[in-house]
């Protein structure tokens, strides 16, 4: 079993077992459930999460969102 404390500000730190296991990352979201009367987090999927097919791993540093933004910008006269 892992323990983490809740700080005065209400804030928790994420126990490096469980970031490694969940390959979480700075900027990473979760999502909090109360299931049963237990707290569940679940990591939310990013928008380049969304990108399937051959050779996804190269939007993983990329932000989809601005990306779209940016082509879409330049369609423009």
């Amino acid at each position: 079993m892992i323990i983490a404390q809740l700080s005065g500000n209400y804030e928790i730190e994420i126990p490096v077992a469980v970031r490694e296991r969940l390959q979480l990352k700075p900027g990473d979201s979760l999502e909090f459930k109360v299931v049963d009367g237990a707290v569940v987090m679940l990591p939310v999927p990013s928008h380049t999460s969304r990108w399937f097919g051959k050779h996804r791993h190269l939007w993983d540093e990329v932000d989809a969102v601005a990306y779209i933004r940016e082509e879409r910008e330049s369609w423009r006269d």
